[in-house]
């Protein structure tokens, strides 16, 4: 189930919270748009093989997530959950 949907059209993202019920936990996924339109690309932020820097166990840490996301530059946030391969 969606419990918030976002578009971020001068980011060319849109962001949203899925509610996992089998993990109990809230996700926060975003997908590329093109031309405005959303792709159903969703993934995690950080990356979707067994990273979950934005999931959460609580729908309120979620949508501070997602406020970070409203606030923090495009950069700082891909620089914050980058994976280090280093």
């Amino acid at each position: 189930m969606v419990l918030l949907s976002e578009l971020f059209p001068d980011r060319g993202i849109a962001v949203r919270i899925v509610v996992d019920d089998a993990a109990d936990s809230y996700r926060v996924e975003y997908t590329p748009l093109s031309d405005g339109a959303v792709t159903d690309e969703w993934t995690v932020f950080g990356g979707s093989v067994g990273y979950d820097a934005s999931v959460f166990a609580t729908a309120a840490a979620a949508r501070t997530f997602v406020e970070r996301v409203r606030t923090t530059s495009h950069d700082d946030i891909l620089a914050e959950l980058a994976v280090d391969t280093d």
